[in-house]
């Protein structure tokens, strides 16, 4: 909003004009300082998690301190004398030299000019390819060479910065001050600026985790402070917007990752900005109390170990093909995974029963929605979370338990959790039987649909099926007890 006023008011963008080389090295070192920290705690996380994408976000961070570091010091009058007062042509920003002028404050303004428009559009290039999710083979090889890369990418950095600063005149004010170079650092950074904070954006949506958000605005501050500097002229208002858009942008990132820091888990989340995965990237966003009761859960019954898991990726892929809100779908994933919590006090000798259970034995069993939604009522804050909890087992028809509802009295979750719940079951191996295939599975929930199940879930079932087969199913070892597995 700022830049549109200050491009459509031409006389207020020269009346804050401010010529203070001074100013701007302190500007530019500030945001330098910033990105410095960024990268060192995205090095960090990218080592302990070993994930490329967080890798990419290391190098973003780290050529943008590093190349705007070579800015600051390029400013005429911080190590070199500033007193140039002559014209430069060409660049809108930043002038370049006019060919002829030999003072050192004359040339820099080549270096000063090449590394703004070279240090946003590196940042948003390796932004973008922390975005990406790379083949298994690739990722491997980054990771494998990922100190090489910080390493080849510091000292490209360090070598750009000396042959800049010490010989200034190898940076020939035709090329700084080129159309083409303009145009094609403004396309670039615009595309991949963009393609970066609609991804982060999308994440934050999905998963309302505060470091995504905080991404997606520093990627889209990113964008605008490069047209500013397109558009602007040198110490004017658009010149210093420039500057404090890219500021502010990385100050965003950086109190995402302090916020995280503050919860003790700022490598972590780091390391959760490069999940792919819809469903992981829900599970990292639950709170601890969340997690902590899902390990406790899958610790006390070793055949559920896994089972709620799966249960939260069906729930997931369900809800989506529903077309449910995203807050509605994180909401129902923390539900879906802590479904069986009332598990947690029933006697081990009915839980871990080898065989199936007497009639008196299934009513303890048949107790454990009841105390889930005991255990969880004051701790979980939405609706939908209790609900898959506390319903879970309540039949279309009205033949289900505890409460005995029917139809559309069910709420929407434990409808969903409902499916998903008894799909894993019957493809899950029990001590007094093998697992279901795919097939009849399948045919089993189709046949429940308008009895057990709600039909509209079913038929959203029967459409993602498939996909779950393929990404959640194969990873769990055709649902071999992990635990005698071990």
């Amino acid at each position: 909003m700022a830049f549109f006023v200050l491009r459509s008011t031409p006389d207020l963008d020269e009346r804050i004009r401010w010529a203070s080389p001074t100013g701007h090295f302190w500007v530019v070192s500030i945001a330098a300082v910033t990105c410095a920290i960024l990268a060192a705690a995205a090095a960090i996380a990218a080592s302990r998690t070993r994930n490329a994408r967080v890798l990419m976000l290391a190098l973003a961070f780290m050529s943008m301190a590093g190349i705007f570091t070579v800015h600051g010091l390029a400013t005429p009058g911080v190590l070199v004398d500033g007193s140039y007062t002559g014209t430069y042509e060409g660049g809108a920003s930043y002038g370049t030299a006019v060919p002829g002028s030999e003072t050192p404050a004359a040339w820099l303004f080549n270096l000063t000019g090449l590394s703004a428009r070279l240090a946003v559009a590196v940042a948003a290039g390796f932004l973008a390819a922390s975005t990406i999710e790379f083949a298994p083979r690739v990722q491997s090889a980054i990771i494998r060479w990922r100190n090489t890369l910080l390493a080849g990418v510091s000292l490209a950095i360090v070598a750009y910065g000396v042959v800049g600063m010490t010989v200034p005149t190898a940076i020939p004010g035709w090329v700084v001050g080129s159309t083409w170079l303009a145009w094609m650092t403004l396309s670039g950074v615009v595309l991949l600026g963009g393609i970066t904070a609609l991804r982060y954006a999308s994440g934050y949506v999905r998963t309302g985790q505060a470091l995504f958000g905080s991404v997606a605005l520093g990627a889209a501050l990113l964008v605008q402070a490069q047209l500013s500097l397109h558009f602007g002229s040198i110490w004017q208002g658009t010149f210093w917007l420039y500057h404090l858009q890219l500021a502010a942008g990385f100050f965003a990132v950086l109190w995402g990752v302090l916020v995280e820091y503050s919860r003790g888990r700022a490598v972590h989340s780091l390391g959760n900005l490069a999940v792919a995965d819809i469903v992981e990237e829900l599970r990292a966003s639950f709170a601890e109390p969340v997690l902590a009761l899902s390990g406790a859960l899958e610790a006390r019954d070793g055949y559920t170990l896994g089972h709620g898991e799966r249960v939260a990726a069906m729930s997931v892929l369900i809800a989506q093909e529903l077309r449910l809100a995203p807050a509605r779908i994180r909401g129902l994933a923390a539900g879906a995974l802590l479904h069986d919590v009332g598990k947690i006090g029933i006697p081990d000798a009915i839980l871990h029963k080898g065989g199936r259970l007497e009639e008196s034995e299934f009513a303890v069993i048949q107790e454990h929605p009841d105390r889930g939604w005991q255990i969880l009522r004051y701790l979980l804050n939405e609706p939908g979370q209790v609900a898959a909890i506390r319903h879970h087992h309540e039949k279309w028809d009205g033949s289900g338990y505890p409460d005995g509802l029917a139809g559309d009295a069910i709420p929407l979750e434990a409808r969903i959790v409902a499916v998903a719940d008894v799909y894993d079951a019957l493809r899950s191996q029990r001590a007094y039987r093998e697992p279901m295939i795919p097939d009849a599975a399948v045919e089993v929930i189709r046949a429940d649909a308008g009895r057990h199940f709600d039909p509209q879930c079913v038929d959203a079932f029967l459409a993602v099926v498939d996909a779950w087969e393929t990404r959640y199913a194969a990873a769990h070892v055709p649902y071999a007890e992990r635990r005698a597995l071990a």
